[in-house]
């Protein structure tokens, strides 16, 4: 008599989470005794507050200050500030478990919290009054935003100006160039006299080192002008998330970085699961995995969306690609901007990927085939080099694929050498039907290479299947039956080609193609999001190189 449930033990001795269990409802029973409360904590003014008033020492952490949080096991100034952030950027959080997003928190310290927090939607009547000195700091602060440099985001917080006419600014910015005098606001569609007294003490022309590079925009893919509202968004990666300070929106909650934006949408974008774990050996044999990638219309605005730049990194990271022939280039500096996001990451989840050598580089051919290029690693596990003093062989070799001219396809062919093994790899990006004539000419390279004993592989996107089954001198390491576009709006059929058959080259019968993770929430996909980084998929093979 006496015991309670917790504490009977049925002759077997209690776990040790039965124990924290049982402390836990001792614990709560002597509190209810009491009548002294911690003066950090919220007093509840209701039952129906959504913490239950029969645990009055839970913490609501939709309306804790910083404080307050600080009070919690395993929460210091650092993350007490972080869910303050989170829960204005959502707008106060909905269940418990949303706790998990915040930034430095996790599951593991979740569940420590659990039993110290509940949620509560409505503003308390303590919380309202009681401010953290960090809050009243951040919120004091003013600064003038620059029309020249500033994205919608921010412009859209100065008063006078809604989301509409920020947009409006960004668009005349672009198409007209910087303002020369705030006066000049008034040329804005949606700007009056009214609106622009109101917001001009609160701008300036100068412009601001992280607020300059646009990261989110409507050309993404085949979307041109999908919508004025995404043309602009600043994003900083050197200046620490405590120097920036936004004023309040019109519905309370101050307006959210758009780094932490940006970290939502990643956090909610699907990432695969990788059912082959690649270890750059094959039955003992060591071997590296050459990649063809039609990134469709790649362009320094499309690659400057983080959702893009990031899909295209961790796919090449994820899935341990060495060499990646990229087809429709339209602008030469994309291709730097993916080696630079390789080697010195801003976004944090390829910053974090640990197995990455950060020594990427990309080369394109110094000719008018601008489309087409490629970007490898030169790193420790697989070293690839960029051939710039080819052998007579080689070089006679690449003079034949230069000579390859036809309005239905486009061509390059560059020599590197993948551990100390030469390998030439010819890019191809079919547009048409090719006529036996275009097949002769390429089956005329495959059958020279064969002649000088030279390992080559053709890659690319060959439009459609027949184009493939055209080139009789080659086999597919890419069947028919895998399907190489994410949706069939787009026409593309990527392969890797060895002259030949598969059994006398170098190939090891390991290949695929990756239709997962390729998406992502900060993607336009037509008038929504989630859109992918390229409607057509990366396929690889493995190469054996041996020692």
């Amino acid at each position: 008599m006496g015991q309670t449930p917790s504490s009977v033990t049925s002759g077997k001795k209690m776990s040790r989470m039965e124990r924290q269990t049982s402390f836990r409802v001792l614990l709560r029973r002597s509190m209810k005794k009491k009548a002294k409360l911690s003066h950090t904590f919220s007093l509840p003014p209701s039952n129906d507050s959504g913490c239950s008033a029969e645990y009055p020492e839970l913490m609501n952490v939709n309306t804790a200050t910083e404080e307050q949080l600080m009070t919690l096991p395993a929460v210091n100034r650092q993350l007490a500030r972080e869910i303050v952030r989170h829960r204005q950027m959502i707008g106060g959080f909905k269940r418990v478990d949303d706790l998990a997003l915040v930034s430095g928190l996790g599951a593991e310290k979740l569940e420590l919290l659990r039993p110290e927090i509940c949620i509560k939607k409505q503003l308390s009547r303590t919380s309202s009054c009681t401010q953290s000195l960090d809050s009243v700091r951040t919120n004091g602060e003013s600064r003038l935003y620059s029309i020249n440099s500033s994205s919608i985001f921010q412009l859209q917080c100065v008063p006078g100006l809604n989301q509409e006419i920020a947009a409006n600014i960004v668009d005349y910015r672009n198409k007209k160039g910087p303002f020369k005098s705030l006066d000049d606001l008034i040329k804005v569609r949606g700007m009056d006299n009214i609106k622009l007294l109101t917001a001009k003490q609160h701008l300036s022309l100068e412009l601001r080192k992280f607020e300059s590079m646009q990261a989110l925009n409507g050309h993404v893919n085949d979307w041109p002008e999908l919508s004025p509202f995404l043309s602009n968004i600043s994003m900083n990666r050197s200046i620490p998330k405590s120097r920036f300070s936004f004023p309040k929106l019109p519905n309370g909650y101050a307006s959210a970085p758009v780094d932490d934006i940006l970290e939502l949408l990643s956090a909610y974008s699907h990432r695969p699961l990788l059912e082959d774990l690649f270890t750059y050996e094959r039955h003992g044999v060591r071997c590296c995995r050459l990649a063809s990638w039609n990134l469709h219309q790649l362009s320094l605005d499309k690659i400057k969306n983080p959702g893009v730049r990031e899909v295209v990194c961790l796919t090449i990271l994820e899935n341990k690609f060495s060499l990646i022939a990229i087809q429709d280039v339209i602008d030469v500096g994309a291709l730097k901007e993916i080696c630079d996001e390789l080697n010195c990451a801003g976004l944090r989840r390829v910053r974090e990927w640990k197995s990455n050598s950060r020594n990427w580089r990309c080369y394109r051919p110094a000719s008018h085939r601008e489309s087409l290029g490629f970007i490898y690693d030169a790193g420790d596990q697989i070293t690839v080099e960029a051939v710039d003093e080819p052998s007579e062989a080689i070089r006679r070799l690449l003079d034949e694929v230069a000579g390859l001219t036809s309005e239905r396809f486009t061509a390059v062919a560059q020599a590197f050498a993948i551990c100390r093994h030469p390998v030439v790899v010819v890019n191809v990006h079919c547009f048409e039907r090719l006529t036996d004539e275009d097949c002769k000419h390429i089956q005329r390279v495959t059958e020279l290479s064969r002649e000088l004993n030279l390992q080559l592989t053709v890659v690319g996107d060959f439009r459609t299947w027949d184009n493939v089954e055209s080139l009789k001198t080659c086999e597919s390491l890419i069947d028919e039956d895998v399907v190489t576009t994410i949706n069939t709006k787009h026409i593309g059929r990527s392969s890797i080609l060895c002259p030949g058959t598969i059994d006398k080259s170098n190939f090891n019968r390991h290949s695929g193609a990756v239709r997962s993770g390729l998406c992502h929430l900060a993607i336009p996909r037509d008038w929504s999001w989630g859109g992918p980084a390229s409607p057509f998929c990366p396929v690889w093979a493995e190469l054996n190189v041996p020692d």
